[in-house]
Formats: C-alpha cells, sequence, structure tokens
C-alpha cells in the first residue's frame, strides 16, 4: 500500500541558492513530549535557527497546550494534528502496528509475519500517514519550504509525497541490526531511497543499512546531539528529590517505561546493593510517552516496576519522579552521583550523553549507542543485558569510590566534548543540508563563523 501519488498537486521550483534555508521536522511528537526524538528537535531546532534557517514543524497533539514551544522563545512555526482529527479506532492500530516495528527493530522480538501489511494495525498506520500527508502538503502550499527532514519510522511513508523541488532527508532513531528481518529492512529501504540522505546514529546502524541495499550516496552517520544550555541550568527544584538526606549517594535512570528499557535490571541491582550500604537512593526519571496517550498498550511496565519495588522492600529509597519537563532535567543530574541506563537496546541514549556532559559516571548495558558512547573502566561501566550481579558489582565500586566516580565524570566529559558536542556535529547538519543545493565540498565551510553563531 502507498500513499496516493495525486497528493503532488503543489510544485516547487528548484532552488540554487543555499542561504538561509527553512526546514520542515516531520515526527511523531515534538516537545513538550519526553523522549529521544523530542529531545533531538528540540535541540537540533534551537542551534540551527542560531545559524539563520527557518524551522517549521509538523506533528500529532502532544498536549492540550498548542503554544508550548513557543513559552520556550524559539520561533517555530508549528503545525499540530490535532488528536479529535484522528479516529481512536485509527489509534488504536496504529499504536499495534508501530510496537511490533518497535519491539523488532529494538531486538525485543522476531518478526513472524510474511509482508508488513500482515502486521496488525497497519491500515491505521498508513491511515494516520495519509492525515499526516494532508497536513505535510498544506504546510508546504503557505511556506517557502526547501527542506522536509523525516525523523523515523513512524512517519516514514510522508517521503512518498515530496513535491519536485523540495528536498527530503530521512533520520532513523530506532537501531538497525544485523537481527532485522528482511521484510523490515526492504520495507524500510524503499523508503530511504526515496530521501535525498538518511541519517543514522552510529556507524553499525549504517552498515547494515547498506546491506540491506539502502544506496550507500545516500547514507550518513550524524549522532543525536543534546541542548548544553538547558542541562546548565535548571527551572525548578523536582519536589520528589526534597527527602533525600544529605550525604546519600544518588543513583538516576532517566528513560521512559517501555519493552526494551532496563529498570527491571537496575532495580534488582540496587536492591543487592542496598543490602550493604544503607545511604543510597534510586531516582527513576520516566513516565507516559506519546504511545500511553493513545493507547494502554505499554501501561504495564511502569506498574511491574513499582510492584517489584515493593516486593523488594526498597520502597523508601526508591523515587518514582514519573516525566520531569526537559527543561528542569539538570536539576535531576545536579542531585545524581552517577547515573545508569540498562536498556536491553538502546539506538543512541541521549541520557548518557546528558549525563556525561554533566560530568557524571555511568553505567549501561553493552548496546547500540550506549556502547558507542562509553569507554569501559574509563569513563563508565559496561554491564551485560540482564547480568544482575555485574551490575551490582558495578554500582558498589562506583558507590565506594568517589575518586573513581570523579575520574570516570572527567574521562566522560572529554568524550563528550570530542565525539558529541553539538558545536561539532551541528555543523555535519548544517553542511547535509546545504549540499543538497550545490556541489558544496564540507572544507568550503566557515566553521569559525559556525562555531561563533553556535555559541
Amino acid at each position: 500500500m502507498e500513499l496516493d501519488y495525486s497528493l503532488h498537486h503543489y510544485q516547487k521550483p528548484l532552488m540554487i541558492d543555499s542561504k538561509n534555508k527553512s526546514i520542515l521536522f516531520s515526527s511523531q511528537s515534538f516537545y513538550p513530549a519526553v523522549g529521544g526524538v523530542s529531545t533531538l528537535l528540540l535541540s537540533l531546532s534551537k542551534y540551527l535557527i542560531k545559524l539563520n534557517y527557518n524551522i517549521y514543524s509538523v506533528h500529532l497533539q502532544v498536549s492540550n497546550d498548542n503554544d508550548s514551544i513557543n513559552k520556550l522563545g524559539l520561533p517555530i512555526k508549528e503545525y499540530i494534528i490535532p488528536k479529535s482529527g484522528v479516529p481512536e479506532s485509527v489509534f488504536a492500530g496504529y499504536a499495534k502496528f508501530k510496537e511490533v516495528i518497535y519491539q523488532h527493530l529494538h531486538g525485543v522480538i522476531p518478526f513472524k509475519y510474511s509482508s508488513i501489511e500482515e502486521v496488525p494495525g497497519y491500515l491505521e498506520y498508513m491511515k494516520l500517514s495519509e492525515i499526516y500527508s494532508y497536513y505535510l502538503i498544506r504546510v508546504l502550499t503557505e511556506n517557502d519550504i526547501d527542506i522536509v527532514h523525516f525523523h523515523d519510522y513512524q512517519v516514514m511513508p510522508g517521503l512518498s509525497v515530496i513535491p519536485f523541488g523540495i528536498k527530503s532527508v530521512f533520520s532513523m532513531h530506532a537501531p538497525f541490526l544485523d537481527s532485522v528481518n528482511p521484510i523490515v529492512g526492504s520495507w524500510i529501504r524503499r523508503y530511504c531511497n526515496r530521501s535525498n540522505k538518511t541519517i543514522f546514529s552510529i556507524p553499525n546502524y549504517a552498515n547494515v543499512a547498506l546491506k540491506h541495499g539502502i544506496k550507500a550516496a545516500k547514507v550518513r552517520v550524524i549522532p543525536p546531539i543534546i541542548n548544553k544550555e538547558m542541562m546548565d541550568r535548571s527551572r525548578e527544584k523536582i519536589k520528589a528529590l526534597n527527602n533525600i538526606s544529605n550525604g546519600s549517594i544518588v543513583i538516576s535512570c532517566i528513560q521512559r517505561f517501555d519493552s526494551k528499557s532496563g529498570q527491571i535490571q537496575l532495580i534488582k541491582a540496587f536492591s543487592k546493593v542496598f543490602k550493604k550500604h544503607k545511604n543510597i537512593y534510586l531516582v527513576l526519571v520516566g513516565g507516559s510517552s506519546f504511545t500511553d496517550n493513545i493507547s494502554n498498550i505499554r501501561k504495564n511496565y511502569l506498574l511491574d516496576a513499582k510492584n517489584l519495588v515493593n516486593r523488594l522492600n526498597i520502597s523508601n529509597n526508591v523515587i518514582f519522579t514519573g516525566s520531569v519537563d526537559y527543561t528542569n532535567l539538570s536539576y535531576i543530574y545536579d542531585k545524581s552521583d552517577i547515573v545508569a541506563m540498562l536498556s536491553i537496546m538502546e539506538c543512541f541514549g541521549l541520557a548518557i550523553s546528558e549525563a556525561i556532559y554533566k560530568g557524571k559516571p555511568v553505567i549501561v548495558t553493552n548496546v547500540g549507542g550506549l556502547d558507542y558512547q562509553i569507554i569501559n573502566g574509563k569513563s563508565g561501566y559496561k554491564v551485560e543485558v540482564g547480568n544482575i550481579d555485574n551490575t551490582a558489582e558495578a554500582l558498589s565500586k562506583l558507590i565506594e569510590s568517589k575518586k573513581m566516580r570523579e575520574s570516570f565524570g572527567i574521562e566522560g566529559k572529554k568524550r563528550f566534548s570530542n565525539l558529541f558536542d553539538p558545536l561539532k556535529i551541528v555543523p555535519k547538519y548544517h553542511f547535509l543540508y546545504q549540499s543538497l543545493f550545490s556541489n558544496l565540498n564540507i572544507n568550503d565551510l566557515d566553521y569559525e563563523h559556525i562555531y561563533n553563531l553556535l555559541r
């Protein structure tokens, strides 16, 4: 099933000039939604605006406040698809479909269908894609848009309706693993090859993409970014942390609760360590995601974690904060001595990028983007998925050694500065966007001017 090409009723003349482009971000959600894509889009928008790009966004309604992004003072023009305009049955089917794809891409489940069309909710997924596409065309007809940047497979079919003269970029924000079923790989390839460029967050995913037939000329590797300015300040304190006693060691995990997240492993390891160290607290930051707003398909993950905490009799030392606004996350990091993310699989893990920027020692599972970001025994500890004893041992070492925590924090911050600093990554986005309209060589960029603008 493909989107109707009759949507191509708008034709944009081919642009030659490569300065001051207008970019439309097409995504499932945006700020104030929680999650890596929303974090990236907020951060990327801020930096691109400094480089004189005009930023537009089209996404599903995240909250009842349709003017939320403007409260941050960013001149982003949003086109929000209201929930009221999408039948509940469409949302329900869409949630089922994307959850199957989500779990398969993260290596949680095998793909057991003989075609993409057989996946439960596929028709509703395509129906919602049609609704997206009508809004997309509306934005393009009302504004002088040069580039549409699609973010993740939820909005991938929109690549089918981009008119002539407008460039398209697709970012894959899920892991692309060797375990990906060829049927899923072929489905993703079909859309990626329609884009002008496709971005993956780490080299391993790009290599798998090439194996699945995505054209090498289209593939780029650019890590996602954090917002350093927001990490350097916090709007307000988090009341849930008020009862943590002075001198305690705080271990935090900033991650929504879903099928690939690792809070259960962390809770079990914390329980083992707590038998020896009573002055420790575990802070679990995360609550409902966009999916929880349209479906109950993920509702049990948080409940399972809370029930486990109660069964282990550690509820006085485990704090569930719920969702925390991105503008207040800095307070969590400032209060933390150790940051952990123990995902079954993680595409990248921006919370770990934020933690090492803040100079915090980390414990991660040796998977995906987490493995890519951390040097074991130098900027953090890597543990195996499901290995409770190994995780407890890593926690104990960091709890018992302030010197080690400080050393890991210093090394992590160095690695962030070398590889993941937005001042080094945003110019890669800038070059990619500009090169869509010219034969620009990366050496042609005035990096000193770009850095001054970004600062």
